[in-house]
């Protein structure tokens, strides 16, 4: 076995464990999300204002779990056109950052309709965040796109 099969290998090893490793990560998001909800019904008494809480507390769990899974999904595509040598995987992890980027403001927001306290300075500073690494995005994009014309 010379230098160049024994890299393919440990190249697809590595491969392999990062897909289970994330795809892992996404069944136990799923998991915590419905043990989250089902705790959530135990918790709660039973009145207008515990079944308020609840609905609050499960669309919570339900939208800050699923925009979680998907910030792993854009990392699991990143690293599968990473491992087959394709694709533009910056891309994706910018797209990973813009969506956890906006997962936490809406998180925040969240946070703030169930505690009547906003914090504007961190909305704010989020947002920026967004904007700077959608330009990063927008201005990636173009270039590739500019490259590939060149080359024709």
């Amino acid at each position: 076995m010379n230098g160049r099969d024994m890299n393919d290998r440990f190249i697809r090893i590595i491969s392999i464990l990062l897909k289970l490793v994330l795809f892992t990560a996404i069944i136990f998001i799923l998991i915590h999300m419905f043990l989250a909800i089902y705790t959530a019904m135990l918790v709660t008494p039973f009145s207008i204002s515990g079944v308020e809480n609840l609905l609050y507390s499960a669309v919570n769990i339900i939208v800050e779990d699923s925009l979680l899974a998907i910030v792993v999904f854009e990392i699991y595509e990143s690293v599968l056109d990473f491992f087959a040598g394709k694709g533009k995987t910056i891309t994706y992890i910018l797209g990973a950052a813009i969506s956890f980027t906006t997962r936490e403001i809406i998180l925040l927001i969240f946070t703030a309709h169930l505690f009547s306290q906003i914090n504007f300075y961190e909305i704010t500073g989020l947002s920026i965040l967004i904007v700077s690494i959608s330009i990063s995005y927008y201005l990636l994009l173009k270039a590739s796109s500019v490259n590939v014309k060149n080359e024709l």
